[in-house]
């Protein structure tokens, strides 16, 4: 795993998963829309209250497609969507306890680690 950065001035960034192929991504930048779907189709947390901000991505993607000269006003929002869906820095499905599913298990007996 590699360290990658500096997450929100805390201190050293989570590990970033290295995919085991080391392939590189065949990015083309004129198909932003066919990306953008590849990504929300890899990302297994995401659920039906999600789709609303998917399907926005998703036209605003195809909109930079049909009008690179609007780039520089549609690129801000789509990453801010993006992030707010969890597609950008390698965020993975989270399997952390909150606390409450902690007080929880503590309650039950049970221990997860």
């Amino acid at each position: 795993m590699a360290r990658t950065g500096i997450h929100g001035g805390q201190g050293p960034r989570q590990n970033r998963l290295i995919k085991g192929d080391n392939v590189p991504l065949e990015v083309k930048p004129d198909n932003v829309e066919q990306m953008v779907l590849m990504s929300l189709n890899t990302a297994t947390w995401l659920d039906e209250a999600d789709l609303a901000s998917a399907a926005i991505a998703v036209q605003l993607a195809k909109s930079m497609d049909e009008m690179p000269n609007r780039r520089h006003q549609l690129a801000p929002i789509l990453i801010g969507l993006l992030s707010n869906l969890g597609l950008l820095n390698n965020r993975q499905q989270d399997d952390k306890m909150t606390p409450q599913e902690m007080l929880g298990a503590i309650a039950a007996g049970v221990h997860k680690e």
